[in-house]
């Protein structure tokens, strides 16, 4: 089974239980300078898993990608990536809440195949140091604290750690930032001693120095103020072409939105993000 693309390459998408082939686990290629992955970041490196996924020796499928669907996908991972560092770099310097994850699973994801335990476990193992002792280390990645504990439960049983911090994990592509500044270093161990709230989750309300975070309608509000903003700045360059709209009594106030520039709607689409909370390239959630 092979998909030829235009360079001359052969690419295959590598399926873990749950993905599309729209949207595989690894994008591999069998070039002729020899087999490559693409890597979280969106770079190509050469690797020897599509032999060793050839041979039946990692979990999941190989399936071919047609012509179109590799660059496709290139694209997204390079997308997904930048949005991971910006918010990585967030919490580096500790823009985010900081929350306490606890020993226990969840149930919103299935048992955890060989390689996906090791690759949990290392983003538990290796993130920022919080503090160490008896019971053992804790770490953190500027979002979340954890006792390093739940590495090894992971690793023995195969079950994934509590729905939220492994959404977390994912979305996150297993990254975190290689240190995080002292003052979250300091906030974290304080978590340590805090007391679980209402909800019983033990986590900040808000960053120390710094407002809570806006609630939903705050945010509704601030996003009704942009438009405004964006709607008023971009009017006089803006053409208006009622004849287009013949029977539309809402066009001569919204024709802004109608006939913006791209470049405009670019401007409004990415600030609007960021006010929803949301990363401005991709309209993810990054505080979770």
């Amino acid at each position: 089974m092979s998909a030829s693309a235009d360079d001359g390459a052969v690419y295959f998408g590598r399926l873990r239980a749950g993905d599309a082939i729209s949207d595989p686990s690894w994008v591999l290629r069998r070039a002729s300078t020899g087999d490559e992955i693409l890597g979280r970041d969106g770079r190509w490196r050469r690797s020897d898993m599509l032999a060793r996924a050839e041979r039946g020796e990692l979990p999941g499928t190989l399936e071919p990608l047609g012509p179109v669907l590799p660059g496709v996908l290139v694209k997204l991972v390079q997308r997904r990536f930048r949005a991971v560092w910006r918010a990585i770099e967030r919490q580096q310097a500790g823009e985010f809440t900081l929350r306490l994850a606890v020993p226990g699973t969840g149930s919103a994801y299935g048992r955890l195949d060989d390689e996906a335990r090791a690759e949990t476990a290392r983003f538990l193992r290796r993130a920022p140091l919080v503090a160490f002792g008896e019971r053992g280390n804790v770490r953190t990645d500027g979002m979340w604290v954890w006792p390093e504990t739940i590495a090894q439960q992971v690793l023995e049983t195969g079950d994934p750690p509590e729905d939220e911090f492994f959404y977390h994990m994912r979305a996150r592509a297993f990254l975190f930032p290689g240190e995080v500044a002292p003052s979250v270093i300091e906030r974290a161990r304080a978590l340590l001693e805090a007391v679980a709230g209402p909800d019983g989750r033990v986590r900040e309300a808000n960053v120390p120095g710094q407002e809570p975070p806006p609630t939903r309608e705050e945010r509704q509000r601030a996003l009704s103020a942009w438009h405004a903003e964006w709607t008023a700045k971009h009017a006089p360059s803006t053409p208006f072409r009622p004849e287009n709209h013949p029977g539309d009594p809402d066009y001569a106030a919204n024709y802004v939105d109608v006939e913006a520039s791209p470049d405009a709607e670019r401007e409004y689409t990415a600030r609007a993000r960021e006010i929803m909370g949301l990363d401005p390239e991709t309209g993810e959630r990054t505080d979770l």
